[in-house]
């Protein structure tokens, strides 16, 4: 009974190990490789252009919302061929009268911009599903009030509409002000990521800050939906219209994340993640190739990664006594997670190394929090403003 004990309990630490080990090493490694051989270069704007409205969706961003209008009337894009609506989600602030007082103003003249406040806190995909059903442009775009965009951006995005078959478009994500040196390097990893997907020719999300979708293979997402920015595209996708990235849109996110935000913002992250487990996944058939693998290997096994972690120790000391292969591995894995500890006590004050450790243990413990708080149902609450994923 032992041996078989033994034995099952091996092959499910080995089989944690090595899911998490792909997860986390192996997946974006072959990413990279996929990135290095160079993707399409993105496309010129050739034609006539195509009607845009950029919606915004705003709550309580009085601090904000004048810089990013002053922002949106720098866009190089024809007036006569742009609309812009800001979605107030029943702010308790002064956000919209600030907007119309600043659209109001010289530099914002000829902007076709209008501020359309909603007296209650419906959450941010029933203003955008109520918003987008208005509209009749060709494209419509999407934009986070703390992102700062490059003057071209529209004009880079629209050119990838010239296909017909193209059905959404996202640029770059940049922090101009990480929290932490571990918030950076995630970052650093996310966009590495990324930009490997988008090798492969399998786009998974894109970023909220800023993306573009044609109105025709929009429909609208349940109230619920927790990662819009994820879960659209990918239904965008699933619908046979192509999915691009354009890491030649470099969106600048200009808030900076304390570390109760951070930890917000995960867990928020990892609650979407075990939401789009359950509502995509149609998207692990193999009949959608590169996708199917991004998926599985990017999305759905950040979602099983805290517990596949707990296993792995777990399964490790369990076995240490009767194999010194286990024991090196417990030894190994416990100095991990002793230098994220020693991170977390040295603060500010903790090498590069130790905090970067300290930010994967964090995350992973917030990611455990909003898998559980998610599939009990406790993730329930209208949107409040978060760095982008």
């Amino acid at each position: 009974m032992d041996t078989i004990f033994e034995s099952a309990t091996a092959a499910v630490t080995l089989g944690s190990l090595a899911l998490n080990a792909w997860h986390h090493a192996g997946w974006p490694i072959a990413l990279k490789l996929l990135s290095k051989r160079g993707g399409k270069a993105a496309p010129v704007m050739t034609g006539s252009f195509p009607s845009i409205t950029l919606v915004m969706p705003a709550y309580n961003e009085a601090g904000h919302i004048a810089a990013k209008l002053r922002n949106l009337a720098a866009l190089d894009y024809p007036r006569d061929l742009l609309e812009i609506v800001i979605a107030c989600d029943g702010c308790s602030d002064d956000t919209a009268e600030i907007a119309r007082n600043v659209l109001a103003e010289g530099e914002c003249a000829g902007l076709n911009a209008r501020v359309v406040e909603h007296t209650r806190n419906r959450g941010k995909v029933a203003v955008l599903n109520g918003t987008i059903t208005m509209i009749t442009t060709e494209i419509v775009a999407l934009t986070d009030v703390s992102a700062v965009l490059p003057a071209d951006a529209l004009l880079k995005a629209a050119a990838h509409f010239a296909d017909p078959a193209m059905g959404a478009v996202g640029g770059t994500y940049i922090i101009e002000q990480p929290g932490s040196a571990g918030e950076a390097k995630y970052w650093e990893y996310q966009i590495a990521v990324k930009r490997g997907e988008a090798a492969l020719g399998a786009p998974l999300g894109l970023h909220g800050a800023f993306y573009c979708m044609r109105r025709a293979a929009w429909k609208a997402l349940p109230a619920d939906t927790i990662n819009d920015d994820f879960i659209m595209p990918l239904e965008i996708f699933g619908r046979g219209w192509k999915v691009a990235y354009d890491a030649s849109i470099k969106v600048i996110e200009l808030e900076k994340a304390d570390e109760a935000m951070d930890a917000r913002r995960r867990q928020r992250i990892a609650a979407g993640n075990a939401q789009q487990i359950a509502r995509l996944a149609w998207l692990l058939n193999p009949r959608f190739g590169g996708t199917a693998l991004a998926f599985a290997s990017g999305k759905a096994l950040r979602v099983a990664a805290p517990f596949l972690i707990a296993l792995g120790v777990a399964g490790s000391m369990t076995l240490a006594a009767s194999s010194p292969f286990f024991a090196l591995l417990a030894a190994l894995q416990l100095t991990g997670l002793g230098g994220a500890v020693a991170g977390t006590i040295l603060g500010s004050a903790a090498p590069r190394l130790l905090a970067v450790a300290r930010y994967v243990l964090v995350g992973h413990l917030a990611s455990a929090r909003g898998v559980v708080k998610y599939c009990a149902g406790g993730h329930r609450a209208p949107w409040r403003r978060a760095i982008a994923h």
